[in-house]
C-alpha cells in the first residue's frame, strides 16, 4: 500500500515539474559571475563599411543600395523613386490592371542580430 502512495505522489510531484517547468529562473554562465557583455562590432571602420555594403545587397528592380529598419527583420530599398515589381491582372470587366509591389526582402532571426550589430550607432 505505501508503495502505491509513493508511486503516485511521485507521478504528481513529476506533474506539477512539468507544469511549473516556464517558470524556472536560469542564469547563463556570464550573468552568475557578472561578466559584462562585449560588443562584436569591428572598430574597423573600412571593414565595418564593407560589412554593411555586404549584409544589405542591392535592390533587383533599380540596381540601388537598400536599407535596413533597425530592430525589425525586414531590408527595403532605398530609392524612394523605385516602384518595385510590376504586377498586371484583368479585372472582371476585362480592364487590364497596374500594381506596383515595393521590394521587401525578410531576413532570419540570426540575420537580424547581425544586422543589430553592425547598424547600433
Amino acid at each position: 500500500m505505501n508503495e502505491i502512495k509513493e508511486k503516485i505522489k511521485y507521478s504528481e510531484e513529476k506533474k506539477d515539474m512539468k507544469n511549473n517547468n516556464h517558470n524556472t529562473v536560469s542564469y547563463s554562465f556570464k550573468e552568475y559571475f557578472g561578466v559584462t557583455p562585449q560588443s562584436m562590432r569591428t572598430k574597423d571602420t573600412q571593414k565595418l563599411e564593407s560589412q554593411r555594403e555586404k549584409f544589405l545587397g542591392i535592390c533587383p528592380y533599380c540596381k540601388q543600395t537598400t536599407k535596413y529598419i533597425w530592430g525589425t527583420n525586414i531590408i527595403t530599398c532605398a530609392n524612394e523613386k523605385c516602384n518595385g515589381k510590376k504586377v498586371t491582372y484583368k479585372n472582371e470587366d476585362g480592364t487590364e490592371t497596374v500594381k506596383y509591389i515595393p521590394f521587401q526582402r525578410l531576413i532570419s532571426d540570426k540575420q537580424m542580430e547581425i544586422g543589430c550589430v553592425i547598424f547600433d550607432e
